[in-house]
């Protein structure tokens, strides 16, 4: 298990937001390059990059400053927000991207990416959002019917995405710890899980990993590491030990 920092960009910010909420933003004077770079040279063994603006868009509307920082890096770099056709894709692969986040798509449209699901199998990362163990899509405003477990059952075997970040919105942002049972659930179905919401500091780190679970591959840590909670280096070295 990785402990995966993300950089979160806003109106060509770095940014954390507390549910998802545009309106309750913190901004952070580092840069989302200079943040990118801190991370690598504090340890990271990847980055979760986020387009926020892109979210609401639907277009790469920060790719010249996420090109940026896969350019000034040499890690992997996983790119999410508003990606909603093979073009935008393709984009993000040909400036270097190791993975893509693909959320409201997958439920909305997914037909749009369906050449892509394959073209990049293996580098999809499906984004699934919980809201009291619902799917929340678009912006968290709209919910998908189908249960999340099924979902994801379905997405791994129709589409051949293994690999989901699975975020508990009501944590997101909130620094309460982890949703373990919902971690746990649906690491047991198969697929490989990357926990996302809720991360206060080094205890959650542990507990995650106690789970034991092969399939948790990582957690992505925002405000925690923004804000001094979590030491990035210590915590990747506690985490040889557990």
């Amino acid at each position: 298990m990785i402990i995966i920092p993300a950089v979160d960009i806003l109106n060509s910010k770095c940014v954390r937001l507390t549910m998802g909420d545009y309106g309750v933003k913190k901004e952070y004077q580092i840069s989302p390059v200079e943040a990118a770079v801190n991370w690598q040279n504090n340890g990271a063994k990847r980055l979760h990059i986020v387009d926020l603006d892109g979210a609401k868009s639907g277009n790469p509307d920060n790719y010249e400053i996420i090109k940026d920082i896969i350019n000034s890096v040499s890690i992997p770099v996983e790119v999410g927000g508003g990606i909603r056709n093979n073009g935008i894709i393709d984009l993000y692969f040909n400036a270097g991207a190791s993975y893509i986040v693909l959320g409201s798509i997958l439920f909305k449209c997914i037909d749009s990416v369906k050449d892509s699901l394959t073209k990049y199998r293996g580098r999809i990362i499906g984004g699934i959002d919980l809201y009291d163990d619902k799917i929340a899509i678009s912006g968290w405003k709209e919910y998908v019917k189908v249960p999340a477990g099924e979902a994801v059952k379905s997405l791994k075997e129709k589409y051949g995405i293994e690999t989901f970040i699975v975020t508990d919105i009501k944590k997101d942002g909130m620094l309460e710890g982890v949703n373990l049972e919902l971690m746990s659930r649906l690491a047991k179905l198969g697929v490989n899980v990357i926990a996302s919401g809720g991360v206060s500091g080094q205890d959650d780190i542990v507990k995650l990993k106690e789970l034991n679970l092969p399939t948790i591959k990582g957690v992505i840590v925002g405000k925690a590491l923004y804000d001094g909670r979590l030491d990035l280096k210590k915590a990747n070295a506690l985490l040889e030990t557990v």
